[in-house]
């Protein structure tokens, strides 16, 4: 799935994170791609690096074997649902909850050799070994259980909402869908309140 916000944030090279060393100050089987000195800086110093201030809200999110766990850091800046028919057919489900987090709030805390990385558009993809020569955007998955972990952007990261471990299973407001994309292609009528965008939101119709 695109996203308006992701798009926006398109401009820049990628990375990941795990808990102790985020992967932007060098990890070998993901090595840095070519971006502005002061870009490196903002990822390397984000929420969480050190010298911040811990934030006021971590989640939790893993695969289904467990293998891949991470956190994010703080709530996602949106959360929609998108029903177009690459979605269906790659989570085998009816729509994709994505819910949309800055790359730089991200960290694994376990299975970072454990990740895939699939380009639909270039139809190819990259085992962690292999993973500094993608080419962004790609899906993110668990090697192991084949669980679709995110849709990695280039600063972005969209989180799969079903991923997370919710205090009492309670999903907090900062996760719920604001609104829902490709609704068109929907194979499941939902009849809440939220917008429906006949494509990616703000620029195409409303149905």
């Amino acid at each position: 799935m695109t996203d308006n916000l992701a798009e926006q944030q398109a401009d820049s090279s990628s990375r990941c994170w795990r808990e102790e060393h985020p992967y932007s100050r060098g990890n070998p089987k993901f090595p840095p791609t070519a971006q502005p000195r002061q870009d490196r800086d903002a990822l390397s110093d984000g929420p969480g690096a050190g010298g911040n201030d811990p934030p006021d809200e971590v989640y939790s999110a893993s695969c289904h074997c467990g293998r891949v766990a991470y956190r994010v850091l703080g709530p996602p800046v949106d959360a929609k649902l998108c029903h177009c028919r690459s979605c269906q057919k790659l989570h085998g489900a009816p729509f994709e909850w994505v819910c949309i987090f800055r790359k730089r709030d991200v960290r694994f805390s376990r299975g970072h050799d454990d990740l895939f990385f699939y380009s639909s558009e270039l139809d190819r993809g990259w085992s962690a070994d292999d993973a500094g020569g993608r080419v962004l955007p790609v899906k993110v998955g668990c090697a192991n259980c084949r669980t679709p972990i995110a849709d990695e952007g280039r600063n972005m990261w969209l989180a799969f909402g079903t991923l997370f471990d919710f205090d009492g299973g309670v999903v907090p407001d900062s996760f719920r869908h604001t609104c829902h994309l490709f609704y068109g292609q929907s194979c499941i009528d939902l009849g809440d309140d939220k917008p429906k965008w006949a494509g990616h939101k703000n620029r195409s119709a409303l149905l």
